[in-house]
């Protein structure tokens, strides 16, 4: 007799695209043999699952709350409250309804709305930790209380699983895994070949993701600047939406607007927004630019980058320096460090169809071949939901 998909109800509260969604149809789209049901508020994430052929239920008060001014206020944790409460009803009657085998949250604040229908119906709880918090922050302080109910923390690179440890300190078991992203790479004839000749031709630095403070990207608005004035031929392009829920990232995109104007370079700067097919991104840039001021806890960016052999210039911090190797596929920087990142800037333009430069495109190529391939995610995750 055939043994039954394992049903998992995995739990989204995010209105906006962002990289924890494209984790999920990630997952979604390449490990199978599984029943995924959402559970999900109205908006892009909700509207892409369902396009990809997921069954999707509609739970609006799965909703995240953003701080204001970095602090929580007494009314947001008021509205968090009883938005749990409304859904932990809905949510348990998804349970029962499709018989789940266990829960799989998308980060920390989907496991404060999954932990109690957890409790309730005896089902296994699984909380992907996609983020590096401070340790006396309010997050911390609910990791340790979700730890103590978790079945698994699944934490997507070695930095989130030392930030999960020290926050829970004498409190950590041994529930922590980490699993890194994997991507499908890119064929050889999706790779744009041609390289650029920096005498003649246009130059393209890019940088990818959410226009966000800590993206660092006035720094490298700041870095350009000389550059671009004294060479024409060097374009920055900026793929990522604006955070239209966050207020900070509405004014951080004013900010930038405006200091690329006042630098008088607003003709080299281009706000692409969001695009969906990463071969078109990648096919035109040439060096791509992840400079951020804070640990990330992972970067896409930086990864598909060295698949699509691309020069990747990044902060040395989190977990961008888990996927580059100064020198060998890329280069790490330390953050906030304005002149070192232009100088880096210059060094690539002028080598970037140097002998050096064509060892880390391949280089990198290899790094994410060995190491962060979409098989190898695929089989992390299939041990894992098949041990429960």
């Amino acid at each position: 007799m055939a043994l039954k998909n394992k049903k998992i109800l995995c739990i989204s509260v995010m209105e906006n695209w962002g990289g924890g969604e494209e984790f999920l149809l990630k997952l979604f789209n390449n490990v199978t043999g599984y029943d995924y049901i959402v559970a999900s508020p109205i908006g892009e994430p909700f509207q892409k699952f369902s396009s990809a052929g997921i069954k999707v239920t509609k739970i609006n008060s799965l909703k995240k709350i953003y701080r204001k001014n970095n602090k929580w206020s007494l009314l947001d944790k008021i509205i968090t409250l009883i938005n749990i409460k409304i859904s932990t009803f809905q949510l348990i009657a998804v349970i029962l309804k499709n018989k789940v085998d266990f829960i799989f949250c998308n980060g920390n604040f989907a496991g404060l709305f999954g932990l109690p229908a957890a409790l309730i119906t005896f089902k296994k709880l699984l909380i992907v930790q996609h983020l590096i918090y401070p340790e006396k922050s309010f997050e911390g302080k609910t990791l340790r209380q979700l730890n103590r109910f978790s079945h698994k923390m699944i934490c997507i690179s070695e930095s989130v699983s030392e930030n999960v440890k020290r926050i829970l300190g004498y409190n950590y078991k041994n529930n922590i895994v980490t699993i890194y992203h994997g991507i499908n790479i890119p064929a050889h004839n999706e790779i744009n070949a041609e390289l650029t000749e920096p005498d003649n031709k246009r130059i393209n630095i890019g940088i990818i993701g959410n226009i966000l403070r800590l993206k660092g990207i006035d720094l490298v608005v700041d870095a350009l600047k000389e550059i671009i004035i004294n060479n024409p031929n060097v374009h920055l392009q900026i793929y990522g939406s604006t955070r239209h829920d966050e207020e900070d990232s509405v004014k951080y995109e004013e900010e930038l607007k405006s200091l690329i104007n006042s630098y008088g370079i607003s003709g080299n700067v281009h706000f692409q927004g969001f695009e969906n097919s990463k071969q078109a991104i990648y096919s035109n840039l040439d060096i791509v630019v992840n400079y951020s001021t804070i640990a990330e806890s992972f970067s896409f960016a930086v990864l598909e980058a060295i698949a699509y052999k691309k020069i990747v210039i990044a902060s040395n911090i989190g977990g961008p320096a888990e996927i580059i190797s100064n020198g060998i596929n890329g280069f790490l920087l330390p953050p906030l460090h304005k002149e070192k990142l232009k100088d880096k800037i210059e060094y690539c333009i002028k080598n970037i169809n140097s002998k050096e430069f064509d060892l880390i495109r391949e280089n990198g190529r290899k790094t994410v071949e060995a190491k962060f391939s979409m098989a190898k995610f695929v089989k992390s995750y299939e041990e894992l939901f098949d041990s429960i």
